[in-house]
């Protein structure tokens, strides 16, 4: 079933519940979740549809391609919804802080504590693999689903019988990004570098130090050029064309007094934004920056109150959640 086109319009909502995950859908829609366990659900033009208590805390969401299910990650495992908001199916074990379906919409993988698990749209378990230690982030590596916990990444098959593919590290990897065309792998690590695999390469990997801060937050651009990542409170961005960033010098976006939390890329236009904790929300044009010269936000709006997520539509808009309950959705120049 799909919804009529919409015009896009700015908005702000309150939820009533500070914000822990946001997740748009291609036509507008969004879902956010709670950290005291709420869902709420918005629609492309603003108005709050439903709101209804799920869990004891959310962590994580995620719609699935076609706008039909909901994936939430909770402080007791995973949830899978429709789309007015009726629980479908849920797997419970632990923590979870990340869920992401596979490109078709079939599959959904999470981290349920120290378990990797992949379900289908319906709830049910197709494969589950153990780690050693909390599972922090999951990605899709086209029919293989890719984990981050502590000692590396592993690439699991979805199949109990086959071997896992392991690319290892000696330390707590915190947040977990996969190019859009499959390349690299690449993690933030509690011990404030990055570290980068070359899919298909084995030994073909690096590391970039430097960072004040542990890196929570990487994404990928949607061409697979650039990698934007936190570790303070500057975005910095490295080159991954051609043979990658090896040896290079990254592009550094300014605009946070405290550290960044988040980062997200608009599907088109080439603009990357950034949320901190001291509330402050960016955006730039990474592309204009300069390698090594601190470039500034092209836009920007601040709250008294720590950011903590962010997102864009499929309509061009920057979603953006604060930890004081409010949401706003806004229409940037360049996006969409």
């Amino acid at each position: 079933m799909s919804s009529a086109p919409v015009t896009a319009r700015d908005w702000r909502v309150e939820v009533d519940d500070g914000v822990a995950a946001l997740s748009a859908a291609e036509d507008g829609r969004v879902a956010v979740a709670g950290a005291e366990g709420s869902l709420s659900l918005i629609s492309a033009e603003g108005e709050l549809q439903c709101r209804q208590v799920v869990s004891t805390g959310c962590l994580a969401a995620a719609w699935s391609p076609d706008g039909d299910h909901l994936a939430l990650g909770t402080l007791d495992g995973v949830l899978i919804l429709d789309r007015a908001g009726t629980m479908i199916a849920e797997r419970r074990g632990g923590w979870c802080s990340s869920v992401a379906w596979s490109p078709d919409g079939t599959r959904l993988a999470s981290g349920v504590g120290r378990s990797v698990v992949v379900l289908d749209a319906a709830g049910t378990e197709i494969f589950s693999g153990e780690r050693a230690s909390t599972v922090t982030a999951v990605a899709w590596v086209n029919r293989r689903v890719a984990s981050a916990a502590y000692g590396g990444v592993h690439l699991h098959h979805a199949s109990r019988t086959a071997p896992r593919d392991q690319m290892p590290f000696t330390g707590s990897l915190l947040a977990l990004s996969v190019s859009p065309d499959r390349k690299w792998i690449a993690t933030g690590n509690q011990d404030a570098t990055l570290h980068v695999w070359r899919l298909g390469r084995s030994g073909d990997e690096l590391s970039m130090s430097g960072y004040p801060r542990k890196i929570s937050a990487l994404a990928f651009s949607p061409d697979s050029t650039m990698l934007a990542s936190g570790g303070g409170s500057d975005v910095t961005v490295w080159d991954f064309t051609g043979r990658g960033p090896r040896g290079s010098t990254p592009r550094v976006l300014c605009g946070h007094e405290e550290a960044v939390v988040a980062v997200a890329w608009a599907s088109l236009g080439g603009l990357v934004a950034g949320a901190a904790s001291d509330g402050s929300v960016a955006v730039w044009h990474p592309a204009r920056a300069r390698p090594g010269r601190p470039e500034p936000a092209i836009d920007s709006m601040r709250r008294d109150s720590p950011a903590a997520a962010l997102c864009w539509d499929g309509l061009g808009r920057l979603l953006v959640g604060w930890s004081d309950s409010t949401v706003v959705a806004r229409s940037i120049n360049g996006a969409g």
